[in-house]
């Protein structure tokens, strides 16, 4: 009660004055509402009226309005293009909806054709005008996207995206001078842009305009100090201008904004490998390949680079071979890693120790059969006996499946002379294997086999089941015509065999000599000769049994002094001697038996 009498005096006529403005707002509401209701239901009643008599375009208008919902808020896309479908076979000009077509089949030629009505139904829409122009680009029709883009231009010359278009156009389509113009056009109408800019610097470059590339790159450093992408641009120039120490500076410059950016590094090793400094290009190798952030395969590739060079490799192997082994022992469980490290021991001659990499890294993920033959064939080849048994066990118990690992196994048995218990393993591959391809191959070993033991019926048997898997097994082929022509047996077949078989591999010399005898049996020496002669031009070491033949072949062409020159180029070959001269005495011997009877 003492609170309201210490009010201010114009308090209470604030309320009374409000109590009577309220009174009044109230009664002219009332009044106003008696006198517009029928105006309201009038106005209710003419839209009604308007709706029922909307004209076709407005309808369209509504239509495609649904569509646009439909794609955007609801992500109906079937829908929507129900809806633009249904609006372009009422009116094939309806510009939204072609539009709208032409975006969602964007870069096929039906979105072309789509993007070219709608630009047609309106040239002066820009969104028309760039989706018309985007997909020329798309399906690749270059030259007439070129005044699309024009018009692009001039509806939106502020567009930064039309100008490197335009750029990128006129380069492809060998107008770099062109390019450079609507470059220097866009710098001059939205002032100097850091993409745009870098894109002139290397068309200058292109056209051998190193003054001004130099120019921009400098442009580009001072609008950008430190970004070290500009430096390198600059650094590019300056090079590619004769300004070696200007070149090299830039770039340690560009190193110095961020001692771990990869373009800088890159660029400054490319630098000094381009200068013949191996040495400095290695460390910034070093420090590109020894950094976590990239990506691991990134590195693995660089790497690669590195050891493929052979003669590079060799000068700096030590070096090379550090960075593998600081790599190996950051990822010590990476196979791919593994393998690197395991090739340079290879390289090095260190064969104890890839062999015990090899091993220790066998369990680690991304194993393949590849892996456990690598450590069959190297364990091997060091004559460790008890190795390779025991990696032969585990590797067929890992991969019984496996065709190279069963072959490997099969071969290595049949080395020992162990030929009984080599078919019985090419024989368990047989019955395991589902693809036609390795039984085929499992055949022809066992054929391989049968013949070695004398046993050609069942060789041929073998053969035989081994084409029916596989028609085109060149080696199948090769052996079964080859066998039939040192029998004289179905020689015909055998040259069908062999000329499928070097349909089959042009290049190999020992399927050319297998046709060249089967030839040389059949009496066509003239033929046999020729192909002969390719073998021995395909065999780069000189195969002594290819050299053993021709002569033979000679022999028989009355080519006596070449073919004893071709018979003792056969035993310099590493032809047995005594087996040699037997074979000559032979021939001689036939040879005058058949001129007796002639006589």
């Amino acid at each position: 009660m003492g609170n309201r009498a210490l009010r201010h005096p114009l308090n209470a006529l604030y309320s009374l004055n409000m109590r009577a403005l309220r009174y009044i707002v109230t009664l002219c509401v009332l009044l106003a509402s008696m006198v517009l209701t029928p105006a309201v239901c009038s106005a209710q009643r003419q839209r009604t009226l308007e709706r029922s008599t909307m004209p076709d375009s407005l309808t369209r208008s509504y239509r495609h309005s649904e569509a646009v919902k439909s794609l955007t808020i609801y992500g109906d896309t079937a829908r929507a293009k129900e809806i633009w479908h249904a609006l372009i076979a009422e009116d094939s000009t309806y510009a939204p909806a072609l539009y709208n077509l032409a975006q969602l089949e964007d870069g096929t030629l039906e979105a072309l054709e789509y993007a070219r009505k709608a630009f047609a139904a309106d040239t002066t829409n820009k969104w028309y005008v760039r989706a018309y122009a985007t997909n020329l680009i798309a399906t690749r029709k270059y030259t007439q996207a070129i005044p699309i883009y024009r018009r692009m231009m001039r509806l939106a010359p502020n567009d930064l995206e039309t100008y490197h278009a335009l750029a990128i156009l006129y380069s492809y389509g060998g107008m770099p001078y062109t390019a450079i113009t609507i470059l220097d056009s866009a710098e001059i109408r939205t002032g100097y842009n850091p993409y745009l800019g870098e894109m002139k610097l290397h068309l200058l470059i292109d056209t051998y305009q190193y003054e001004r590339a130099m120019e921009e790159g400098k442009k580009g450093v001072l609008e950008q100090p430190y970004d070290a992408r500009a430096h390198i641009n600059l650094a590019e120039a300056y090079e590619r201008g004769g300004r070696d120490s200007m070149a090299r500076v830039t770039l340690e410059d560009a190193l110095k904004i961020d001692s771990t950016n990869i373009e800088a590094l890159t660029a400054l090793a490319l630098y000094h490998e381009r200068r013949g400094d191996e040495r400095t290009m290695l460390n910034y190798e070093e420090r590109i390949i020894l950094k976590s952030d990239l990506p691991l395969a990134q590195r693995l590739q660089r790497l690669e680079l590195l050891t493929s060079d052979r003669a590079l490799y060799g000068r700096n192997y030590i070096k090379i071979g550090s960075i593998i082994q600081r790599l190996a022992i950051a990822n010590p469980n990476n196979r791919k890693v593994a393998d690197c490290y395991v090739n340079h021991m290879v390289a090095l001659g260190d064969l104890d120790e890839a062999l015990t990499h090899m091993i220790n890294h066998i369990d680690d993920e991304g194993t393949t059969p590849q892996h456990y033959l690598e450590i069959l064939r190297l364990a091997t080849y060091l004559g460790e006996e008890e190795v390779v048994r025991e990696w032969l066990d585990k590797a067929i118990d890992r991969y019984p499946t496996d065709v190279d690992i069963v072959s490997f196994t099969g071969f290595y048995i049949q080395n020992k002379g162990l030929y009984t218990e080599a078919i019985e393993v090419f024989k368990a591959g047989l019955s395991e294997f589902e693809d036609n391809a390795d039984r085929s191959e499992m055949c022809g070993y066992i054929g391989d086999i049968y013949h070695e033991l004398g046993k050609d019926s069942k060789a041929f048997k073998y053969y035989r089941k081994a084409l029916a898997y596989n028609s085109d097994n060149a080696m199948v082929l090769n052996n079964y015509a080859y066998f039939l022509s040192l029998l004289g047996k179905d020689l015909e077949r055998a040259l069908t065999m062999s000329t499928r078989a070097v349909e089959l591999e042009p290049s190999n010399a020992t399927y050319v000599d297998t046709r060249a005898w089967v030839l040389h049996r059949m009496g066509r020496n003239e033929e046999a000769k020729s192909v002969m002669s390719q073998a021995l031009s395909l065999s780069a070491q000189r195969d002594a049994s290819l050299l053993a033949h021709y002569g033979d072949i000679l022999w028989s062409l009355g080519e006596a002094f070449m073919a004893d020159t071709y018979w003792k180029k056969a035993v310099a070959q590493g032809y047995d001697k005594e087996a040699m001269d037997a074979h000559i005495a032979e021939i001689k011997t036939a040879s005058e038996t058949t001129k007796s009877k002639k006589r």
